[in-house]
Formats: C-alpha cells, sequence, structure tokens
C-alpha cells in the first residue's frame, strides 16, 4: 500500500482519527463519530474548543481568531478560559 492519506474520519470532538464504522451516516459530514455523538451538548461544544484553542498553539492568528480567543478568555467555562488565557499569553511571549 502506497503512503497516501490516512484512512478514516477524523472526528472534531475528541481530536482523533477512527475508522468509518466508527462513524454514523450523519456523523460522516458532521464529523463527530458515534461515541462523542451520545454526550451532552455541553461536553461536546466544550470539547471542540478546546480542540481549537489547541490547534492555534504555534502558529499565526488572523485578527478573527484573535478576537474569538479574546471572547474564550471571558468564557464561563473554566477549563476553555484557562486554555484561552495560557495560548493567548503564549502568543504574548513570542510576539516580544
Amino acid at each position: 500500500m502506497a503512503k497516501g492519506k490516512p484512512t478514516g474520519h477524523y472526528c472534531k470532538v475528541c481530536g482523533q482519527r477512527k475508522a468509518n464504522e466508527k462513524f454514523s451516516g450523519k456523523g460522516h459530514a458532521a464529523h463527530i463519530c458515534k461515541q462523542c455523538a451520545s454526550l451532552p451538548a455541553e461536553e461536546k461544544a466544550e470539547r471542540m474548543t478546546l480542540n481549537r484553542l489547541d490547534g492555534m498553539l504555534g502558529r499565526r492568528l488572523n485578527t478573527a481568531e484573535m478576537k474569538w480567543l479574546r471572547n474564550r478568555m471571558r468564557d464561563a467555562r473554566p477549563a476553555v478560559k484557562q486554555t484561552a488565557c495560557d495560548v493567548h499569553a503564549g502568543m504574548e511571549s513570542r510576539r516580544q
């Protein structure tokens, strides 16, 4: 088998690449696996936000992403707020 595109799909809630069988019919398009689809909506939203914040580490952000990051710094969820503050602090330290 030649090296190329990885198999399966990426779940944007848990952040893992899983086999096609782990996704329902609608899960393929939404990029949410069966296991994560069964989670409560608040839990899914928090995990997706944390994954997005983790993806921001170590790269340049455009103005829309910086605005989104600053809004997450005022989030009511403590884990999201702390992670957003850490990412923003990392951006500020890289800038100087």
